[in-house]
């Protein structure tokens, strides 16, 4: 063999040898956007955020529910028709017309729920999703591949709603209806995929730490955030929009509507107990921490409230 086919054999070699790891994928970033399942720690679910690729317990509903809102990102009705949806059958919802979706999927889809057919053309509108095709007009979805692969593990909120959740499963590349915090934590556990705890040691959790300050001293009587959580704790959805910025609307009754007693009083405890770390002449800054008993780490959270035009102070953020 010729020297110069044996240096470049030697070269081809050393370069598999160095370059094969460069391109090896972390545990994290294989599982990103997965949902995972603790099988020797009691079934804990984990949730990989694809944004960090950290680790999140999903823990109870409510928690599951507040993680969720949290890391979800606002989406477009638009956008959102672009991914093909997933169906997990869950007989504890309301299904009025029988047809094999949930009330609160229909009113998210834009589908009558008091009608099987919505467009009547001869097939049911869980046959027409299932293939692909406008449950609530004609022809097939317009779905966009390149959308679904950048998007995939992520959670999506529906801004133009009222706020409904959405995840994006890597596995099948289907949409999944998050629903209430129960029906949420269903699906995620439906949708997990089985890891023991050594393989999950490898993947960071996601804890958020902040530093703290000392009480500030607010710059006026408004107590608007303890008459925030009372009113969340009532479920008092009229009272609680006056104290929100208009476009939280959507969002505020999503929550109330969806959250039982126990999550409403989680949501209004986090609210009540934030400290004021930061004040201004237009804004105000409260922080507090959410524990995850079952993660056992905390997630620090900020409530802005902001002055607006008439002198009146707002929360622009829940």
């Amino acid at each position: 063999m010729k020297p110069k086919n044996i240096k470049i054999i030697i070269l081809l070699l050393i370069s598999l040898f160095y370059v094969q790891p460069i391109f090896a994928a972390s545990l994290s970033e294989r599982l990103s956007g997965k949902i995972l399942l603790q099988v020797q720690s009691k079934g804990q679910a984990w949730y990989v955020n694809p944004t960090d690729q950290k680790r999140y317990s999903l823990g109870k509903p409510s928690e599951a529910f507040i993680l969720m809102c949290g890391l979800g990102i606002g989406i477009t009705n638009v956008n959102l028709a672009k991914i093909p949806i997933g169906i997990i059958n869950n007989s504890g919802v309301t299904d009025d017309d029988g047809d094999g979706l949930s009330n609160n999927l229909e009113t998210a889809l834009g589908t009558n729920s008091n009608k099987a057919d919505s467009d009547n053309d001869g097939y049911n509108d869980l046959v027409e999703l299932n293939n692909n095709y406008n449950p609530t007009g004609s022809g097939r979805l317009t779905l966009d591949n390149n959308f679904i692969r950048q998007n995939l593990g992520k959670i999506f909120l529906q801004t133009e709603k009222h706020g409904e959740a959405w995840y994006i499963n890597p596995t099948d590349q289907k949409k999944y209806f998050l629903g209430r915090p129960d029906d949420a934590f269903v699906i995620m556990k439906n949708l997990s995929l089985g890891i023991t705890d050594e393989d999950l040691s490898q993947i960071t959790i996601g804890q958020l730490t902040t530093t703290v300050q000392p009480p500030i001293q607010p710059i006026d009587d408004s107590n608007i955030m303890e008459q925030a959580a009372a009113n969340i704790r009532n479920n008092n959805a009229t009272e609680v929009k006056k104290l929100f910025s208009p476009n939280l609307e959507k969002m505020i009754d999503y929550i109330l509507n969806y959250l039982d007693a126990d999550g409403r009083l989680t949501l209004a405890n986090t609210i009540s107990g934030s400290s004021l770390t930061s004040s201004t002449a237009n804004q105000k800054i409260y922080s507090n921490d959410v524990y995850f008993s079952l993660g056992g780490y905390k997630i620090p959270v900020k409530y802005y409230v902001e002055k607006q035009s008439d002198g009146t102070w707002l929360m622009t953020n829940l």
